[in-house]
């Protein structure tokens, strides 16, 4: 029989971030029911949470072969395919459970996803405003704005949707991770380490928080700091545009050491070729050094009693 309270309390975990909780819940569930598809699909979704990638298909399969008419199951296929790049299958699993609801936000907005990171951005918008007619005022549709209009460097246009955003509910994680991003993108580097604080207080495991809490402390330090100006600039480009920016440095530094050694000036050329070695090398220490101050300000920022 179905335990439709034991479900509910999983669903509350889960909302609040306590995933392990939902797991041991919805377990309890199984226990009872091992049929259900639903509660195989919740348990897909919670392991999904977790990174149990293929634990999460194998439930998820469970559940289409009890039922396959339900839309939120080819959604959790969809972003499975999506971790193990395989974007086409990912497409075709979102276009199923469109099929099925062709008014399903959800799977628009990880149309979007996908086809940002395979870089079309007329699609991406596409998906967004499809999603914004159906449902105009769901948040998660005015963050997949902001999150778009900041990765292309449109602050200003990132910065409307994510104010709409935020007004709608001031207590989202996502509204003030989105936001600490445009502040600390516009300088403000005291409001967007408030913003990161207030979300990692509602949830200590959100990756998202975390990742922007180490980026203020980043920005913050002399040495890093140029490292991850430079990171940032180039996270808005294309990877076509990258490769030709990174190109197009290597080859000014040669040329103009080579220019400089031709002059007879032969100790300023050496200087030029050893400046692009110390561009490399920074860029190669600066990764570890990243990680290794996140986990250092993390230590400090969880034990620290004044938040």
């Amino acid at each position: 029989m179905f335990d439709e309270y034991t479900y509910d309390r999983a669903w509350s975990c889960y909302k609040r971030g306590q995933i392990k909780q939902a797991i041991e819940l919805i377990k309890q569930v199984l226990a009872e029911d091992p049929t259900d598809a639903e509660s195989h699909g919740f348990l897909a979704l919670c392991l999904l949470q977790e990174k149990r990638i293929y634990a999460a298909e194998y439930e998820v399969q469970l559940a289409l072969n009890e039922n396959t008419e339900i839309p939120f199951f080819y959604i959790i296929l969809a972003q499975i395919n999506t971790l193990k790049n395989k974007p086409k299958n990912a497409l075709e699993l979102c276009d199923e459970a469109l099929r099925l609801n062709p008014e399903d936000v959800e799977a628009l907005l990880l149309k979007a996803d996908i086809y940002t990171l395979l870089e079309n951005d007329t699609k991406v918008l596409n998906c967004i405003n499809e999603a914004a007619v159906i449902e105009p005022n769901n948040i998660e549709i005015k963050l997949a704005f902001g999150h778009f209009y900041l990765n292309k460097g449109k602050l200003d246009k990132a910065l409307f949707h994510a104010q709409d955003a935020i007004r709608q509910n001031p207590q989202s994680v996502d509204c003030n991770i989105l936001m600490g991003k445009l502040k600390l993108k516009g300088g403000d580097i005291k409001e967007a380490l408030n913003l990161a604080k207030y979300a990692i207080i509602q949830n200590p495991d959100s990756e998202q928080a975390l990742k922007l809490f180490s980026d203020i402390k980043t920005r913050e330090n002399w040495f890093l700091g140029l490292w991850w100006r430079f990171n940032s600039k180039m996270s808005t480009l294309s990877g076509t545009k990258a490769s030709i920016v990174l190109i197009s440095m290597f080859l000014f530094f040669n040329l103009l050491s080579q220019i400089l050694e031709d002059l007879g000036f032969v100790s300023l050329a050496k200087f030029f070729t050893y400046g692009w070695l110390i561009i490399v090398l920074y860029s190669w220490v600066g990764l570890p050094l990243y990680k290794k101050k996140l986990n250092e300000e993390l230590s400090k920022f969880r034990f620290n009693d004044d938040y």
